[in-house]
């Protein structure tokens, strides 16, 4: 699941029409003799859901889960109360359920990132309430097992929170769960409601629900603030918030990880290092904070402490192309292996592919750089720094017709590039500013061969409905 959360501004090579582009099928790569060693959903009718939501409400209920590792994915609640000004709420229990549900070990809960991401993949607005068969939709693509759904409604003093839990293994529906209470007592009340959908899930478990009920880990003001700024979409805002739930709760890890991640979207990176850099080890957010650390410091210039923490971290294609770019502005001729391995994971990654090329650029292997680089350009015959790249590395090679040739089409694409004549080509490596966050969170993926086959029959079953055959 590879994240886009927030686009890090980059400069990125202008891709541009030109009428006399280089047919990238005309480059002779073997020519240098080198080898390698509420939402309205767009794309599943609701149709199609109506019939497979039947089949889940259809099966009996069953016994849910035993002893496996159980992977969950909790909605935010739909607020029915008619009350705007509580929205928040909805994303309020489903992330203080996940907190509670996460603490047992034979569960994984996906977090706020991994929602976001798979939100941002389908094109579906952060701050918009989805439908039931949308969140199936999502269950589905992330691989989850159990999906908690739910609702509020009712008013200040007579506050109700209901969920459903969907088992998508054997596709049964447990039984609605229903909390009540007054709402300043929100904390407690999605206490009560994760003990339920826990005893659910996994018979057997428990809570210290007195405990929590009497002293909520965080005041109701400083909870508010913390996922007000959660699911604010002005910056500023999300900052002012979020700073806010700090002042009311300095311990309160949830909201340094987040403000932390706004700091490192906004670029803003010793600052996001000093928040990040407080989530303990035992978080949930632990990996994620350290590849932002790991980038905030590559962007400070300080490469060895990032290839430090990058190769600490689980080798995801992410990971390795950032302990790549942090080697090679260091020198380090690993760099290269850092690349191939990724590319071992990800064959089509794009930024790996580009790097090796670069790299071998930068260390003056002009045959290998013109390989590399002559490979990368016929799947992006339109990017302007490989072909001006290219240009320069035949001219050392003694092409000089086809370097003359790139060269200018690599000016029309981008006429940034003309500084590049005269003056020293900047860093290039390219990185990876978002990160995949199931993958960090559980090396080795969550993808099953049952998962995976459930993927593969939801997507049938949408296939035959959406486009029958004629």
């Amino acid at each position: 699941m590879i994240v886009q959360l927030r686009k890090i501004p980059n400069e990125i090579p202008d891709v541009s029409s030109d009428p006399e582009l280089v047919d990238p099928s005309d480059i002779d790569c073997d020519a240098h003799e080198i080898t390698d060693g509420h939402y309205n959903e767009n794309v599943l009718t609701r149709t199609v859901y109506a019939f497979l939501i039947a089949a889940f409400l259809a099966s009996g209920p069953s016994q849910l889960y035993g002893q496996q590792k159980t992977t969950v994915l909790i909605d935010a609640f739909e607020n029915q109360t008619g009350d705007r000004t509580l929205d928040w709420i909805g994303e309020g229990i489903a992330t203080t359920l996940g907190e509670r549900l996460g603490a047992q070990p034979g569960l994984y809960v996906f977090g706020l990132d991994e929602r976001i991401a798979e939100y941002q993949r389908l094109g579906i607005p952060e701050t918009v309430s989805v439908s039931r068969a949308t969140a199936i939709r999502l269950a589905w693509d992330m691989g989850a097992d159990i999906l908690v759904t739910g609702w509020i409604s009712g008013t200040h003093d007579a506050f109700r929170i209901d969920a459903r839990i969907l088992n998508l293994v054997d596709d049964t529906a447990g039984p609605d769960i229903t909390i009540n209470g007054k709402l300043d007592e929100i904390i407690p009340l999605a206490a009560f409601l994760a003990t339920g959908v826990a005893k659910q899930i996994v018979p057997g478990s428990s809570f210290p629900e007195s405990d929590y009920a009497a002293r909520p880990p965080v005041s109701r003001s400083a909870f508010e603030a913390y996922i007000r700024g959660v699911v604010a979409t002005d910056s500023q805002r999300k900052v002012e918030l979020l700073q806010e739930a700090i002042r009311l709760h300095p311990q309160y890890r949830s909201a340094v990880y987040q403000l932390g991640q706004v700091y490192y979207l906004d670029s803003n990176y010793q600052a996001s290092t000093d928040l990040l850099a407080k989530i303990p080890a035992d978080a949930s957010e632990f990996p994620q904070a350290r590849f932002m650390i790991g980038m905030n410091a590559y962007h400070l210039g300080d490469y060895a402490n990032a290839a430090q923490i990058f190769s600490a971290l689980p080798h995801t294609y992410d990971v390795l192309v950032n302990l790549g770019a942090s080697l090679a502005a260091t020198g380090d001729a690993a760099a290269a292996a850092a690349w191939r391995r990724a590319l071992e994971g990800n064959p089509s990654g794009a930024e790996a592919a580009f790097n090796l090329g670069y790299f071998a650029y930068s260390r003056g292997d002009w045959e290998l750089a013109a390989f590399r680089l002559a490979q990368f350009l016929r799947a992006h015959a339109r990017d302007s720094e490989t072909v001006f790249l290219l240009g320069r590395a035949y001219d050392r090679i003694g092409r000089a017709e086809e370097s003359q040739q790139l060269t200018a089409q690599a000016l029309r694409l981008s006429p940034r590039l003309q500084r590049w004549l005269t003056q020293p080509i900047p860093n290039l490596a390219r990185t990876r500013a978002q990160f995949d966050a199931t993958e960090l969170r559980m090396p080795g993926g969550i993808w099953s061969d049952a998962r995976r086959r459930r993927k593969a029959e939801a997507q049938a079953a949408e296939d035959a409905i959406t486009n029958p055959r004629r």
